[in-house]
């Protein structure tokens, strides 16, 4: 008979992650090591949505109508990573208005790059680079 014990289990889920076996957001795990990953994943989750704050200042600013286009593309892109981050939060558990709570409370952190003022196109720009170097 297997045995079910937090113990063997934390040891099968070690050998999965020892062995890079994929393990899926309803297997097994260590609830600190859940609460890691929702953390983690709602923090990414937070900085996507929080990251078009200092672009959307700059749309109606956006120095010829291209650029105009090209700024609310991304814009729409961070908000769709956002909800995609946050839908993989409710998968190991987590409950989205929670996390979102969280943010206003101030008890979650998202990237603080996006605190920075943008008071120039070029701005804009260095943002941008900022935030994929972080990566």
């Amino acid at each position: 008979m297997e045995e079910h014990t937090t113990e063997a289990l934390d040891k099968k889920f070690q050998e999965k992650v020892d062995h890079e076996i994929k393990i899926e957001p309803k297997d097994y795990m260590p609830d600190a090591y859940r609460k890691t990953l929702i953390r983690q994943i709602s923090q990414h989750a937070h900085s996507e949505i929080v990251g078009q704050l200092p672009e959307a200042n700059w749309v109606t600013r956006a120095p010829n109508l291209r650029r105009k286009a090209v700024l609310l593309a991304k814009i729409q892109d961070e908000a769709g990573h956002g909800l995609y981050l946050y839908s993989a939060v409710e998968t190991l558990g987590a409950d989205r208005e929670d996390t979102i709570d969280d943010l206003h409370s101030g008890k979650a952190k998202y990237s603080s790059i996006f605190n920075y003022p943008s008071l120039t196109w070029a701005d804009m720009g260095t943002i941008g680079w900022l935030t994929v170097l972080q990566l």
